[in-house]
């Protein structure tokens, strides 16, 4: 059973002791970089270090597109810890998990909802994968014309065991535990749609599938999403929020239940080969399923 707030959710955990380690980089300095639409640029090499909002800790400037780039260091690493030790970015909120102003992003991750940050908060910490390939994981800060605040402080550190983070998933078989068929799905096609087992029928219990688009040309920038049909068991409420027994997530970030629609672009990660969706049904009977539309672009 995984969280969702209210249908979304990202991993947070409370500030553990490894955050008072000694970084073994210098906080991030920040490049001009216009040429590309981007106002800064930094490129974070080492295995663990800061990044820090333009200015900080002064107010950050307004109309501000920063993209910070967190090098995988090698092969073993799987992702990056996410230690936010300051953020004070004012931002409209919408609905309860969508910074609409300022924030800082996890550029990869959708439901986006579930990867924005902007208000106040510390001692927080947040677990993202590397995509299959990945060479880094992009961060983008972004702030308007509507306000300013002292903006962000946030170590990383690399991670080789992610295995709490869905980062190798085995596809079940069709039915689960049947036969030599996996619930296991590799996409090249420009477009087309991906589907639950069986859909409009409903779905097998204890399941788990993968559905794997491929980066057939390195300038696809990621792939445009849109539900046609999206119905599967509703959260269960939690002193914690909603709760998603069956659920459609990328890896890492946020997970979907219930009957809903959504439109996103879940992007490639720098040097990414691919990029993994992951469908999970529990013991119970299931609903109908999605069926969820997609298309391979080049500008996102």
């Amino acid at each position: 059973m995984r969280s969702t707030v209210p249908l979304v959710a990202s991993f947070i955990c409370i500030l553990i002791g490894e955050c008072t380690a000694q970084l073994k980089t210098d906080a991030v300095k920040i490049k001009t970089n216009s040429s590309k639409g981007i106002s800064c640029y930094s490129r974070l090499e080492g295995e663990e270090g800061v990044l820090e909002s333009p200015n900080y800790p002064s107010d950050y400037p307004s109309n501000q597109d920063c993209n910070y780039d967190i090098v995988r260091t090698s092969s073993s690493v799987c992702g990056i810890r996410l230690y936010i030790e300051d953020l004070n970015i004012p931002g409209s909120i919408k609905g309860g998990d969508v910074c609409l102003n300022d924030y800082i992003s996890v550029e990869s991750c959708v439901p986006e909802g579930g990867a924005r940050f902007c208000g106040n908060e510390s001692a927080i910490s947040h677990h993202y994968n590397f995509q299959p390939g990945a060479t880094a994981i992009r961060l983008a800060f972004h702030s308007d014309s509507s306000g300013n605040g002292r903006g962000f402080r946030i170590r990383y550190k690399m991670v080789e065991d992610c295995s709490s983070y869905f980062f190798d998933i085995q596809p079940s078989g069709i039915p689960p535990n049947v036969g030599s068929a996996t619930c296991f799905t590799r996409i090249s096609e420009a477009s087309g749609t991906i589907n639950t087992p069986y859909h409009p029928k409903n779905y097998p219990e204890n399941l788990d599938c993968v559905y794997q688009f491929v980066r057939t040309n390195p300038n696809l920038c990621g792939v445009r999403m849109k539900t046609i049909k999206f119905d599967l068991q509703s959260p269960m409420d939690t002193p914690f929020g909603g709760a998603c027994s069956d659920f459609f997530h990328m890896p890492s970030c946020g997970f979907l239940c219930g009957k809903m629609e959504f439109s996103w672009f879940a992007r490639y990660q720098p040097g990414a080969t691919s990029l993994e969706f992951h469908f999970h049904s529990d013991e119970s009977t299931g609903l109908s399923g999605f069926l969820i539309s997609f298309e391979q672009v080049y500008n996102c």
